[in-house]
């Protein structure tokens, strides 16, 4: 019988313990505020008339989509966006959520179900911190590109958390 397996069981169990000690250290720490990063984007494309036609049916209504005629033989299409598109959070974290304006000089925008408004401003760093105290899906859109200027945040229960 090798000497050395009891030694190395023990061992293991002992690192083992200690991972899990570690683990629940951080995912208490981590708990208690959660810090996502955004960015508000506008997603341009454009081609030539004798590539692709330029398009017959309208875009969706709002200004998160726009459609460029041809001028001189190219045409534009571009659409506005939050990214990322979905964000998933605990119940009772604390978060915090640093949007980058990139493109379009302002975008308000609410969270829906949170009371939370803001302005999101080119060039500037929003931050925004709040208790993810209710589950659910909730928008976070902007009313100056909507509809696709929008990003879904799911907040899970505690009893969903696995």
């Amino acid at each position: 019988m090798n000497k050395h397996i009891p030694l190395a069981g023990a061992a293991l169990l002992g690192s083992l313990v200690l991972t899990g000690s570690v683990l629940a250290q951080s995912s208490s720490t981590s708990a208690a505020k959660r810090t996502i990063y955004m960015s508000a984007v506008e997603y341009k494309g454009s081609t030539t008339v004798d590539k692709e036609a330029f398009p017959t049916a309208a875009p969706p209504a709002g200004r998160g989509y726009k459609l460029t005629p041809p001028v001189d033989g190219r045409w534009e299409n571009s659409t506005y966006r939050y990214e990322p598109g979905l964000i998933v959070v605990n119940r009772g974290e604390l978060v915090e959520l640093k949007i980058w304006g990139v493109n379009g000089a302002k975008h308000d925008t609410t969270i829906e179900g949170y009371n939370q408004a803001f302005v999101v401003k080119r060039g500037e760093l929003t931050t925004i911190t709040f208790k993810a105290d209710k589950p659910g899906i909730f928008r976070i859109i902007c009313h100056d590109h909507a509809p696709s200027m929008e990003t879904q945040l799911l907040v899970l229960d505690s009893k969903t958390r696995r």
